[in-house]
C-alpha cells in the first residue's frame, strides 16, 4: 500500500530509500513547444563544482555520481548512495526551448507534475503537482534533493526563473559555449570554445535532410548511434507476434561499405557484433530484447578509420512483438565529439513492413554527411536492393 506524500510548494519530505526514479511531466501540451529537462549538481554555494555536474539532453549521466536523465521517457534515476559528500543538493528543472524567443513560457502547458518513485519497487513516495497557468517563464525549478542530517530529502520548489537553459545554467555555474539550437544547419555546426558546454543539438525533421560534421579523420575516438524506444508491449493485432507480458524487440543495425569495395553488415541477428578495434571497425553494444535497457542499442564506430569508409546505413528492424511502427515511438541519436547530438525520429509509419533505413552516413568531399531517410521495406533484401549494396542474405534467429 502506498503512502504517497502530496506535497504543495516549500514542502519537503524524507526519502525512505536513495534508489529513485523521479518522472518529470506537464500538462496539456501545446503544439509548436519542446520542454527540455537538466539536473543541477550543486556544492555547498549553490553552484556546480564542475561542468559535469550539469545533467542535460547533451550530457545525460553523471554515472560516478548515480545521476542519469532518460529524455525520452521524461526520468531521472539517482542513486544517491553513490553521490559525492562535495554535493550538498540536486535541483530539477524545466525548461521551454527557445521559449524566450518564440514568445512561449509554462503558462502554455497548465501544470507541471513530479513524481518521485522507489526505484525497485515502484512504490510512489512522494507527488508535486504545480499549477502554471500564471508562470510567464520559460524556465522553472521544479524540486530538488538535499541533504540533511546525513540523510536525504525531497523538497517541492516551483520557481519560475527568467529565460530558458542558457541563463539558468550560468545562474548555477555553468560554464556556456553556445547557446540552445536544434535546427539543421546547411554546414558543419561550429564546436563550442574549448572547455565550455555545447548547449545545441540538432534535430533532422524531414526526409532527405543532412547534415556535416568534419570527419575527425585519423583521431581516437568514437561515434555513437543509440536506438532508444518504447518499451510498453501492445496487444498484437495480426501480421505481428505479441506476447502480453513481453517487451518489444526492435533492432538497431548498419550495412557498411568501404572505400575499397569491402562490404558487409553489423546486427545481433546472426551475431554480426563488429569490432569496434579490428576490421570492420563497427561494434554493436548489446542486444535489448524488450527495450527495458535504459539505455537502448548502440552502434560504434571507431574514428580513427572513419576516412577509410565510402558510406554506413544505419536501420532498425522489428524482430518480434510490435504490432505496428506507431507504438515504437523510436529516435536514434548521433554522438560524436565537439559535435551536437544529432536527433532523428520515425515519424511516419508503414504498418504493412517490418525494416526501417533510419539515416545514410557519407564520406564526402572530407566530410561525414548524415543524411535522415526513414524509408520501409519488407525485408532486409529489399533494403540491399534499394541501396545498392550487393550482399546475399539468409534466415537468422537469435
Amino acid at each position: 500500500m502506498s503512502n504517497r506524500i502530496d506535497l504543495v510548494a516549500g514542502q519537503n519530505c524524507p526519502l525512505p530509500t536513495m534508489a529513485l526514479h523521479v518522472l518529470v511531466s506537464h500538462g496539456q501540451r501545446t503544439p509548436g513547444i519542446t520542454v527540455d529537462f537538466s539536473a543541477f549538481l550543486l556544492n555547498n554555494q549553490g553552484k556546480v563544482s564542475t561542468d559535469e555536474d550539469f545533467i542535460f539532453f547533451n550530457q545525460p549521466a553523471r554515472a560516478e555520481q548515480g545521476v542519469l536523465l532518460e529524455p525520452d521517457q521524461d526520468r531521472f534515476t539517482l542513486h544517491l548512495d553513490r553521490t559525492g559528500a562535495d554535493i550538498q543538493k540536486i535541483a530539477l528543472a524545466m525548461t521551454i526551448f527557445d521559449g524566450h524567443t518564440k514568445g512561449q513560457n509554462f503558462s502554455l502547458l497548465n501544470n507541471a507534475t513530479v513524481l518521485v518513485k522507489d526505484f525497485l519497487s515502484g512504490i510512489e513516495i512522494a507527488c508535486f503537482c504545480l499549477d502554471t497557468q500564471q508562470n510567464k517563464e520559460s524556465a522553472l525549478i521544479v524540486g530538488e534533493f538535499y541533504r540533511h542530517q546525513d540523510k536525504w530529502k525531497f523538497r517541492a520548489v516551483g520557481q519560475g526563473f527568467i529565460g530558458g537553459l542558457q541563463p539558468l545554467a550560468e545562474f548555477y555555474g555553468v560554464d556556456v559555449g553556445e547557446g540552445e539550437a536544434r535546427p539543421a544547419p546547411p554546414v558543419a555546426p561550429a564546436p563550442a570554445p574549448a572547455g565550455k558546454v555545447n548547449l545545441s543539438k540538432i534535430t533532422l525533421d524531414k526526409k532527405g535532410q543532412s547534415v556535416s560534421l568534419e570527419k575527425n579523420t585519423g583521431e581516437s575516438g568514437e561515434i555513437l548511434i543509440n536506438l532508444n524506444w518504447n518499451a510498453k508491449p501492445v496487444k498484437s493485432v495480426g501480421l505481428f507476434r505479441q506476447s502480453s507480458s513481453s517487451g518489444i524487440d526492435l533492432d538497431l543495425a548498419c550495412l557498411w561499405e568501404f572505400e575499397q569495395g569491402e562490404i558487409g553488415g553489423v546486427q545481433a541477428l546472426g551475431g554480426h557484433f563488429g569490432n569496434i578495434h579490428q576490421f570492420p571497425f563497427i561494434e554493436l553494444d548489446q542486444d535489448d530484447r524488450s527495450g527495458s535497457s535504459v539505455g537502448g542499442e548502440t552502434l560504434r564506430i571507431n574514428t580513427k578509420h572513419l576516412h577509410e569508409f565510402r558510406r554506413i546505413l544505419i536501420y532498425t528492424f522489428i524482430y518480434e512483438g510490435v504490432p505496428n511502427w506507431s507504438h515504437v515511438d523510436a529516435v536514434i541519436t548521433i554522438k560524436s565529439k565537439s559535435q551536437p547530438d544529432i536527433e532523428i525520429r520515425l515519424d511516419s509509419y508503414r504498418d504493412d513492413q517490418f525494416l526501417c533505413a533510419l539515416a545514410m552516413l557519407e564520406n564526402i568531399n572530407g566530410r561525414l554527411q548524415i543524411t535522415k531517410l526513414i524509408d520501409y521495406f519488407s525485408g532486409h533484401q529489399q533494403m540491399d536492393r534499394a541501396y545498392g549494396w550487393g550482399l546475399n542474405y539468409v534466415a537468422g534467429s537469435k
